[in-house]
């Protein structure tokens, strides 16, 4: 069985791999959108896996949303390597929620809000769209976990552990309604923590026979 620092440094071979081929991509002005994405999710992926193992103390639901977030790392990778040409889709996903974030920050904009940082946002805005519409990136919502689990074979899986990852990513009644030592208990936390590892060694498996 892998130690923890096993399956960070294997990852960190493969974020080096991906990094290092993105890098030679925009040297020579070419684009590979499933290298992109692949070369950001591993990225992201290394970055929760480095905060499950570095603090096994931290609150339960930390820890929950630490390994939820994995598994929808999980499940998109999975999504993306079965059809790559989803790929430009998922990159285009994020010009349309920076547009939808800055949507949002001018609806919270008061009389007092000076003109300069109004105008800065509108100005990001137009130039997203402009990069959009450049490089042809067709606008495009998030993808559901629930769609996304059902078209990578993992509704099963889903089902099941959502249930127990809902109740600790909000205020539930199970957690607003329990002592501590209910919700935040170490059999809970050892199960988020061993799911943790089990989609990071998934999202190694997969990355490694691309």
């Amino acid at each position: 069985m892998q130690s923890s620092n096993e399956i960070d440094k294997e990852l960190n071979g493969i974020v080096a791999k991906l990094n290092e081929k993105a890098t030679m991509l925009a040297r020579n002005n070419k684009s590979d959108y499933l290298v992109f994405a692949l070369r950001g999710l591993s990225s992201y992926t290394s970055v929760l896996f480095n905060r499950l193992i570095a603090n096994q103390n931290m609150p339960i639901e930390h820890l929950a949303f630490t390994a939820r977030n994995l598994f929808e790392c999980y499940l998109l990778i999975a999504y993306i390597i079965d059809e790559p040409i989803k790929a430009k889709e998922f990159i285009s996903q994020k010009a349309f929620e920076e547009l939808e974030i800055n949507e949002g920050f001018l609806c919270l904009t008061t009389e007092t809000t000076s003109e300069s940082s109004i105008k800065t946002i509108r100005d990001r805005m137009n130039y997203i769209n402009e990069v959009m519409k450049s490089a042809e990136l067709t606008p495009t919502k998030y993808w559901s976990v629930s769609n996304l689990a059902v078209k990578t074979n993992n509704k099963i899986e889903y089902d099941a552990f959502f249930k127990l990852y809902s109740k600790y990513v909000h205020p539930s009644s199970w957690i607003v309604n329990s002592h501590s030592f209910e919700y935040d208990n170490p059999v809970f936390k050892s199960i988020f923590y061993s799911q943790g590892h089990i989609f990071t060694k998934r999202i190694i498996k997969l990355l490694s026979k691309n």
